[in-house]
């Protein structure tokens, strides 16, 4: 009989040493709290606040810093902020299918963890080795009686009458030992001592896995499952992300688009190229194509102006080509509601590849095409054409508003003049409605009215050497900003998504020259921002280099900074090197390779002296035997001499 058969434990009946899988279930408990407490409550949120966690998503009130985001409170952005709150909230058939889904399953978590916590309380603690629970007798019995109980016991499990039940010799067993350890001198010590008639045992710790894992009916189809998952369900995982993912970059464009956008964008690049060059995009040309697109397209294509000559011809870009420029023009009205739709997908689809547009006129150093690029850009955000008005983007202002503010005393063509007057001042706003002309002061309080500066040194010295590390800071305050705001997003209710507004900085070559530097993209909307800019002096002379500022999200407030300096050569400027006397002690002391070195040599320094001393010991020795040789010698000769000397004096005594 082996040993896993003598602690086999059966439901039906009272196994002592059975399996005990309490740990499973204290393992189980644990993990299924950690998940339904915290689902639980995110429901329980999303039920007393619906809509309100998305709404955050997207319209957060603090900054990543802790200031309190500034949002515009024109009535067309409000009415932007109340639609995307309603739309949250809005519940349709899939979203109530996935709701529902998703309540079946928290609720069944529960239903699991009730049941193991019920479970665990009535199991009952670990039961030590008791003689006289096995041999159902109670304590202190006597010899005899104990003798009874075991002999009684011994006819109904010996496995002589049992012979195909693994149980009864288990039972058989337990009931020996416990009778041994009432009758044995030996294991009556054992037990007393060690509570197992067997003498001390060794404690095995495991991982708390449930019964039916480790019952050997069970271990083909808990095989066949394992296999299942390994060989199967974690490939096709990793099979189906990699399909998913591998069309797209890192910044979420898809690859065909960049090296589409990589080929085609060139230096002669400009505004008026982009909008078929994003509709030509690989996210573009996904998009599908209904079949009442063409009736639905023909109105919106006679009001429409194109720019320049198609230079391609697939359905697809052409439609979606139109919807942009209709969007560039505001030509919304002629748009069915499947029209807006795909004109809201593809808009969203322009921020990242815009993006990328910009990147890849960066990395070329073409200033004027990563230029146009940032003009498109907020033309999509803003909905304005090639050559249209910067006052157009101010709420409620039209062609007919435009003819009124470029006549007269205080005619203003530029956004930055309108917003730079006072509100008296500013014209346009006579035959308005009380609410309009609040929406046009929200909009000139909430527009970031931007003081642009930036210097160039090289840290820690005074003056500009070929070859040095030049460093350009930019500083970037929104001055219609207090202490403790940070801009929310720009007012764009052309625009299906919320927008933050971004600055690029561009450090460039002066004419003729238009050659990128360095470039620094500013996402901080906090009130006070800083950028540096770094680059190498590579020649003597003066130079004259100009930091521009623009905006991805406004037209016409726009910044630049000319900056000019002289660099020196290393020969005209003779710099002092200024060294602590603190660091001149450092360079004395020995490195830490010097130091080990140093002491590997001393203990060779010092086995050689110890060598050479044993050396000239043992040279001095023999030359001390010598000397003490040559001692005795003679002594000998004398002593031969003495005995001379007296042989001669007794012969003239005898005389």
């Amino acid at each position: 009989m082996s040993f896993k058969d003598t602690f086999t434990k059966d439901d039906g009946k009272d196994g002592l040493l059975g399996y005990d899988d309490t740990a499973f279930y204290y393992f189980l408990s644990s993990v299924l709290v950690t998940v339904a407490i915290p689902w639980t409550c995110s429901e329980v949120y999303n039920l007393m606040f619906p809509g309100k966690a998305a709404v955050e998503k997207d319209f957060p009130t603090k900054s990543k810093s802790g200031s309190a985001y500034r949002y515009c409170q024109s009535a067309t952005m409000r009415q932007k902020i109340d639609e995307a709150r309603k739309k949250a909230r809005n519940v349709d058939a899939s979203s109530t299918c996935l709701w529902g889904l998703k309540m079946m399953v928290l609720v069944g978590i529960w239903l699991i963890l009730y049941g193991t916590v019920v479970h665990i309380g009535g199991q009952k603690e670990i039961k030590k080795f008791d003689p006289f629970e096995i041999l159902e007798c109670a304590p202190g019995s006597t010899a005899p009686e104990i003798k009874k109980a075991y002999r009684k016991l011994s006819l109904v499990y010996h496995p002589d009458k049992n012979p195909d039940d693994p149980l009864a010799a288990s039972r058989f067993i337990q009931i020996t030992k416990a009778y041994n350890a009432l009758t044995d001198e030996t294991a009556k010590s054992n037990y007393e001592k060690y509570g197992n008639p067997d003498g001390p045992q060794t404690t095995k710790v495991g991982i708390g896995l449930p019964r039916f894992l480790l019952e050997k009916d069970n271990h083909l189809v808990i095989l066949c499952l394992f296999f299942f998952l390994l060989l199967f369900v974690v490939p096709m995982a990793f099979i189906c992300y990699y399909q998913r993912t591998k069309n797209y970059a890192a910044n979420g464009v898809m690859i065909e688009t960049l090296q589409f956008m990589g080929y085609y964008i060139n230096e002669a690049t400009r505004l008026k190229n982009c909008p078929e060059l994003l509709a030509a995009s690989a996210e573009s040309r996904g998009m599908p194509i209904r079949t009442s697109d063409n009736n639905d397209m023909k109105k919106l294509g006679s009001e429409v102006t194109e720019h320049k000559k198609r230079q391609f011809n697939m359905p697809v870009i052409i439609k979606n080509n139109f919807l942009l420029l209709a969007h560039m023009q505001r030509l919304h009205h002629l748009m069915t509601p499947d029209l807006r739709k795909d004109l809201d997908e593809l808009l969203g689809y322009s921020s990242k590849i815009t993006q990328a547009m910009i990147e890849i006129a960066c990395m070329r150093e073409w200033f004027f095409t990563a230029q146009s690029m940032i003009e498109f850009r907020r033309s999509l955000v803003q909905g304005l054409d090639v050559k249209s008005s910067q006052l157009l983007q101010i709420p409620h202002f039209n062609e007919e508003v435009l003819k009124h503010t470029a006549k007269g005393k205080n005619a203003t063509a530029s956004l930055l003049d309108y917003l730079g007057k006072d509100p008296e001042q500013r014209k346009g706003l006579a035959n308005m409605e009380p609410q309009q002309i609040l929406d046009v002061e929200a909009f000139t309080s909430h527009m970031s009215q931007i003081e642009f500066k930036a210097i160039t040194e090289v840290e820690d010295e005074t003056e500009i050497v070929v070859g040095d590390i030049a460093t350009v800071t930019c500083s970037l305050t929104r001055k219609n900003l207090k202490e403790g705001e940070a801009m929310g997003p720009v007012h764009a209710p052309l625009f299906p998504e919320p927008k933050f507004e971004e600055w690029w900085i561009f450090l460039v070559e002066g004419a003729p020259n238009t050659r990128i530097i360095a470039f620094e993209r500013i996402r901080d909307t906090e009130r006070e921002v800083e950028a540096k800019l770094r680059f190498q002096i590579s020649r003597p002379g003066k130079h004259s280099l100009t930091v521009h500022a623009l905006s991805d999200s406004y037209i016409g407030i726009d910044q630049k900074v000319e900056l000019n300096f002289n660099a020196l050569t290393e020969e005209e400027v003779k710099r002092e090197i200024f060294v602590h006397p603190e660091d001149e002690e450092l360079d004395l002391q020995p490195t830490l390779f010097q130091q080990f070195m140093g002491e590997l040599g001393q203990d060779e320094e010092s086995e050689e002296e110890e060598d050479d001393k044993a050396k000239a010991k043992a040279k001095a020795k023999p030359k001390v035997e010598t000397l003490s040789d040559g001692k005795q010698q003679s002594k000998d000769d004398s002593d031969d001499d003495k005995g001379d000397d007296d042989s001669d004096s007794s012969d003239s005594d005898s005389d």
